[in-house]
């Protein structure tokens, strides 16, 4: 049994600042299709894909209620301050502790990130890094997916942006309703 890392990102304002986030969902291959058959039927008629940003605060609500219910293994979510100019840089602060993390504690065997198309080489480069240096293995698969591609890389999206709405905008239903039913490990700034 395979055990997948879906990872996407989000960011707010914050009063000096920015603060980023990645979510690390994390599943099995058991879980894959009872997870994204989950994730799809959330969708409105006229959606392709969830996106937290693009949800009404009542919808949130209903699809943190939904999110909380299916079966998947847990997250991880890591944040970390920065300025509106540094967020590659940020990014790629936390992947350099996150990814790590993933293979040596979580045990994962492969990791999805949401493709950002020309950004996706950031990621590749330090994730090139991490194996040069030892700090992961070429065990652990990492590719790039479109959001539109796995339903998964929705829960990601749906986690980082439930906690920093929590965070950031005074909105923390949804994020609570989320860490009710599952274990979520926030790690902010790590080193």
């Amino acid at each position: 049994m395979e055990i997948y890392a879906h990872i996407d990102e989000g960011g707010g304002p914050l009063p000096s600042g920015r603060m980023y986030g990645m979510a690390a969902a994390l599943s099995t291959s058991s879980d894959e299709t009872a997870l994204r058959t989950g994730l799809r039927a959330t969708l409105l008629p006229h959606q392709d894909h969830l996106h937290h940003r693009e949800e009404g605060a009542k919808r949130r609500i209903e699809v943190a209620t939904t999110i909380a219910e299916l079966s998947f293994t847990g997250a991880v979510v890591v944040t970390r301050t920065t300025t509106n100019t540094q967020q590659e840089a940020a990014r790629a602060r936390l992947l350099t502790w996150l990814l790590p993390h993933l293979q040596h504690v979580e045990h994962v065997d492969r990791i999805i990130f949401e493709s950002r198309h020309t950004g996706d080489q950031h990621d590749r480069r330090t994730g090139r890094w991490l194996r040069q240096s030892h700090r992961i293995t070429a065990q652990m698969r990492i590719d790039h997916e479109r959001k539109r591609g796995d339903e998964r890389l929705w829960l990601a999206d749906f986690l980082v942006g439930s906690y920093l709405a929590a965070q950031l905008h005074n909105d923390p239903e949804p994020w609570e309703i989320i860490t009710s039913a599952h274990v979520i490990d926030v790690i902010t700034d790590p080193r």
